[in-house]
């Protein structure tokens, strides 16, 4: 769920504490720090234009459009993006059966669901030009189609080559998806409910993973690994149609396309140049350089891409476990990621509960509230992170009943969803819209290129360490990093101060206003 362009951000919330200096003060402060040629290429953004709505009740604007328009285009949206992640996990129990039909490796095998999301790492800096120039509804068309040439070529191939190879462009191709969904949502939705729909739309991307093992454990032993590839395509394909009833989200792009009907006079674009290096550095540059400078940004990034590659490690780690210890089925093996799925579900509810009754009201105050006040949820899943690997691991054998550590995915789920509830909702509170998509384009890259790497090493590990000590390993570095959301109550605010990419976004914001 990340952006890869600054308007597709999860939050767009101000929390008040980064009103804009003088071009004086700024230079006074930082002594003359060459900062103002980036932030001139912030302040000339596509979004400052001159094109407004006609009035508060436009029809065209989003915002005004039909609540059950509205949650029909957040729901196809979801649908997209958990097609997007199916994808990724419903390959895993394809993995035995392209061991046997290409004799390679177990780890081999498992090289098809790495370089999947080595391409959901990188995509979204495909879709943000794209989005940019040319809307939401553009990248969508694109995306899905394009990815599903790729998954054809999965299911048709005979080496393994080409499995990897289309395997990194499908899912490639499929990523932009997930860059530019948190956007639509910020296009329809006022402020004080956009809470509420991304806590609905996050629940796909996350059911996606869930929901592939289980299917695909009992395609892969009642027809073949091919299989898994088609229902994918039959996924994708029923997707479709919904897709093309969408009609575009994106501000600029809606009056833009409103004036040239009318026979308006369009603002002057961006040089090429300029727009190219303005997309280049906020979709590709600048992330790694926040995810390397910003303490706050390399922190959350080491937190959530340990636990998505813990998830991602436990597509090999849990058909392991339950058909060593229990003696699972190979088609029933999906089945026991069933209890993360559970947690995920309890998690959603948790967070959308404190939405409504806490941080929505807080939205429409007069004082904007601070980030830090954004992080129980994040607290409450820190504590249960390790709570549920330690379940797992000292649970998971022969002489306790198979059921308990399928639950022990109950608290991971759980903490999971709201730590990435957390992480997304703090980063939008902590920096402006356009340094918030670099912060999350960060977070999504950590997240993607370390999961890629987990299942390469998982059963090795396991083997060497045995499963209580291998799952415990995990469960202590999450008890490592569950302080996490308390030094940020307390050394935020003050992070936050020395933020040189808030410094910079509010330089940008001074020159704009004096341009202005």
């Amino acid at each position: 769920m990340s952006s890869g362009s600054h308007s597709s951000t999860v939050g767009d919330v101000e929390t008040g504490l980064h009103k804009a200096m003088t071009t004086e003060e700024y230079e006074k402060e930082n002594e003359g720090a060459s900062i103002e040629p980036v932030a001139s290429i912030l302040s000339n953004s596509p979004k400052h234009t001159n094109l407004e709505w006609d009035g508060p009740n436009d029809p065209d604007n989003p915002h005004n459009w039909s609540e059950v328009r509205r949650w029909y285009y957040t729901f196809v949206v979801a649908l997209m993006c958990l097609v997007v992640t199916f994808g990724s996990s419903i390959y895993v129990s394809s993995a035995g059966g392209i061991e046997a039909e290409f004799g390679v490796s177990r780890v081999v095998a498992f090289l098809g669901l790495s370089v999947y999301l080595v391409g959901l790492a990188f995509g979204p800096a495909v879709a943000a030009p794209i989005s940019e120039s040319s809307g939401r509804n553009v990248v969508y068309y694109i995306s899905i189609p394009i990815s599903m040439l790729f998954t054809t070529g999965v299911g048709k191939a005979h080496n393994i080559g080409t499995v990897l190879v289309c395997r990194f462009f499908s899912g490639l191709f499929a990523s932009p998806v997930l860059a530019v969904a948190g956007g639509s949502i910020m296009d329809m939705w006022p402020v004080h409910m956009v809470g509420l729909a991304m806590s609905g739309f996050c629940v796909a991307p996350f059911a996606g993973p869930v929901l592939g093992p289980v299917i695909g454990g009992f395609l892969e032993t009642r027809k073949s690994w091919r299989w898994s590839m088609w229902v994918l395509l039959m996924f994708s394909g029923a997707v479709l149609p919904l897709i093309a009833s969408l009609r575009e989200t994106y501000k600029p792009i809606i009056l833009k396309r409103r004036a040239i009907k009318r026979g308006l006079t369009l603002p002057p674009k961006l040089p090429p140049g300029e727009a190219l290096k303005l997309l280049f550095t906020v979709t590709l540059i600048k992330p790694f350089i926040m995810l390397f400078t910003e303490p706050i940004v390399l922190v959350l990034s080491i937190y959530m891409a340990f636990i998505f590659a813990v998830l991602f490690g436990f597509f090999e780690a849990f058909p392991y476990v339950f058909i060593t210890v229990y003696q699972f089925k190979s088609d029933y093996q999906g089945l026991t990621f069933l209890g993360t799925g559970a947690g995920l579900l309890f998690g959603t509810i948790f967070y959308i509960f404190m939405d409504r009754k806490y941080y929505s009201p807080a939205l429409l105050q007069p004082i904007p509230p601070v980030a830090e006040s954004r992080l129980l949820p994040g607290k409450v899943g820190a504590v249960a992170l390790p709570i549920g690997l330690f379940w797992l691991a000292w649970t998971a054998r022969p002489s306790v009943h198979w059921i308990v550590p399928i639950l022990a995915g109950v608290p991971f789920g759980f903490a999971l969803i709201l730590l990435f509830f957390t992480v997304i909702t703090y980063f939008s509170m902590c920096f402006p819209a356009i340094v918030t998509a670099s912060a999350l384009a960060a977070n999504n890259m950590s997240r993607y290129l370390t999961s890629a790497a987990f299942p390469l090493f998982t059963i090795q590990m396991y083997n060497k360490m045995g499963i209580d000590w291998a799952t415990s390993f995990y469960a202590f570095v999450a008890l490592a990093l569950m302080p996490v959301p308390w030094l940020l109550e307390r050394y935020g605010a003050r992070l936050r101060a020395a933020s040189r990419s808030n410094k910079i976004a509010r330089a940008a914001a001074a020159i704009d206003a004096e341009k202005s």
